[in-house]
């Protein structure tokens, strides 16, 4: 038996008074999200019948204080029988082993770590268990513990961030506990289930490609390919089935791709083009779209069923398909004006309240939501912020705002590095740059965009219009990268003023916020992006408001879901 173990028993004794520990899952039960939690023990917190894995619960788990459970506590150590009698009456399982050797089948609703991870052999494998067994995790350690015999691990903040491969919360729980005048800060989590786990509603969608580039992660230039390709990572890794109708060359994650326009399609409609230095040719009514669209609805009618929906990301561009098609509709990730369908999901709330007042619409719609823009983590990794320049990245047109970031690191006399379509001459954009300290690259793909990011003092993104959400705003902070930005559009809502960047009203604003832009934690900022914007953070957003539009076909808004133990989709985690 590990000395850790031992110690541990030594330390509850005979488990007569457990008065301190019993105080203290009030607390874990709070942060942990079960928000129903009651210390009474006449009124015991009702678990509808779900199961629940507690690792090293002790001689008194929390499962102690649930009903309608189906427990199991896995831990170590050897407790008096009295204790276990007592397990046993409340029909809750007890498995004496340590968790790294433990060999599960099957999962959980639930598995619960609280106050654990301190005291194991190997936290990376308890949490590897944890994650491979539970469908929802619900995590609470402390953090900055004195190491001993009885705990051989501390923890930091970007430690357990890691170990979960999630962007955790950090909290100060000493008022919530009577007898402390401080304790330690503590790191929580609810983390939701694998891909493709049996608790989420499968449902079969149809998603629409665009028709003049393929659909793939090489054209990072067009935000829409991108969300398409994410779109289709996301939804296969909920294990819901998925049918992509594109042009020949696209690359998305599905269960069939049904090609619908070909190269030769493209080239006889736009010609042979090097789409790196110009801009996307395209026009809704041009030979490729009425290829595409005319193939697509033949190939959606061919395999349509009840109860499918059609994901629309172009919106009246593609109107038409999801008129012939007769299928639930939904625009998927608006960021345009020209919208149709009954159930729209915008990119910001800004954006959303645009295109209400545009339209003359005073009253709001039940069945719209708000869900942001969404990135891969892996794709835009922590930088070394060394590189002793700013960056521009985006289109270079006027109304991006590159003259703004001209003007200030002019000021600063500081490098500019701009990278995007385009040229830094040109008089249909009011773009005449020839100053000495821009460099233009061209336009650069995803690895070379992400070191760009990651070696920049700050990112510029001054954009002139209302911004429907700005991607390379989030892309740059998942970096650790400041980003300096106008005020307005949906950069009040992604970047956290003198947190995780600026927005700004003036040059001399521009001036300062570039100047001090070092004085910001890189790790802050990653964890606010990450923590809002990881395609595993935004997944869930969409899984709950595709089975609200799947609800539509049984009761609606009066459909109940008995089995709901979060509503938690639309928070925000806050460095």
């Amino acid at each position: 038996m590990d000395d850790s173990v031992i110690g541990e028993m030594a330390w509850w004794g005979n488990c007569a008074d457990t008065s301190c520990e019993e105080e203290k899952q009030q607390v874990y039960a709070r942060y942990m999200g079960l928000l129903d939690y009651r210390a009474s023990r006449f009124a015991p917190f009702d678990l509808g019948g779900q199961s629940v894995l507690d690792i090293g619960g002790g001689p008194v788990s929390l499962l102690l204080k649930c009903s309608n459970v189906n427990g199991i506590v896995l831990d170590p150590a050897e407790w008096p029988q009295w204790v276990m009698d007592r397990y046993a009456d409340a029909g809750i399982s007890y498995i004496r082993q340590p968790a790294e050797d433990a060999e599960l089948s099957g999962m959980f609703d639930e598995v619960w770590l609280y106050n654990c991870l301190q005291h194991v052999r190997d936290p990376q494998k308890v949490v590897d268990l944890a994650r491979r067994h539970g469908r929802t995790v619900r995590v609470f350690e402390w953090l900055h513990t004195a190491t001993d015999t009885l705990h051989p691990h501390t923890f930091t903040r970007e430690r357990l961030d890691a170990l979960f491969g999630t962007c955790g919360r950090v909290v100060d729980v000493t008022p919530d506990l009577t007898w402390a005048t401080s304790v330690p800060p503590a790191w929580t989590a609810v983390i939701h289930s694998q891909p493709g786990e049996p608790d989420v509603r499968q449902m079969r969608f149809h998603l629409l490609g665009l028709a003049h580039i393929p659909t793939a992660k090489e054209y990072s230039n067009c935000a829409y390919t991108q969300k398409i390709v994410k779109l289709g990572t996301m939804l296969r890794g909920l294990g819901h089935e998925l049918l992509f109708y594109g042009t020949e060359g696209s690359q998305v994650d599905c269960g069939e791709f049904v090609q619908v326009s070909s190269e030769q399609d493209r080239i006889d409609t736009y010609g042979e083009y090097d789409w790196r230095s110009g801009f996307f040719k395209q026009d809704y009514a041009d030979h490729a779209h009425q290829v595409f669209n005319a193939n697509a609805i033949e190939a959606i009618n061919a395999r349509k069923q009840p109860g499918d929906i059609l994901l629309v990301p172009n919106g009246t561009d593609q109107r038409a398909i999801a008129d012939s098609v007769g299928l639930t509709t939904v625009e998927s990730g608006i960021g345009y004006r020209g919208v149709f369908a009954p159930y729209k999901v915008f990119e910001s709330y800004a954006w959303m309240h645009y295109i209400y007042g545009l339209n003359g619409v005073q009253d709001g719609a039940w069945y719209d939501a708000v869900i942001p823009n969404y990135f891969d983590p892996a794709d835009f990794p922590m930088g070394d912020h060394d590189g002793d320049y700013y960056l521009f990245i985006g289109r270079l047109i006027h109304r991006k705002g590159l003259d703004v970031a001209v003007q200030a690191t002019k000021a600063l006399g500081a490098r500019l590095i701009v990278a995007g379509q385009g040229s830094l001459i040109n008089p249909n954009e009011r773009l005449n740059i020839t100053e000495p300290h821009v460099e233009h690259v061209g336009s650069v793909g995803p690895e070379r965009r992400a070191e760009l990011m990651g070696g920049a003092t700050a990112v510029f993104a001054p954009t002139y219009y209302i911004e429907p959400f700005g991607g390379v705003a989030v892309e740059a902070q998942m970096c650790g990268t400041p980003v300096i930005a106008s005020d307005w559009g949906a950069f009040p809502e992604t970047i956290r003023h003198g947190q995780t960047g600026y927005r700004c009203r003036t040059l001399e604003q521009f001036v300062w916020a570039a100047r001090n832009a070092q004085r910001l934690d890189p790790f802050t900022i990653r964890r606010w992006a990450v923590g809002n914007y990881g395609m595993d953070r935004v997944r869930w957003m969409y899984q709950e408001y595709f089975e609200q539009v799947d609800d539509v076909r049984r009761r609606g808004w009066y459909e109940p879901r008995p089995r709901r133990r979060e509503l938690d989709w639309l928070e925000k985690r806050y460095p």
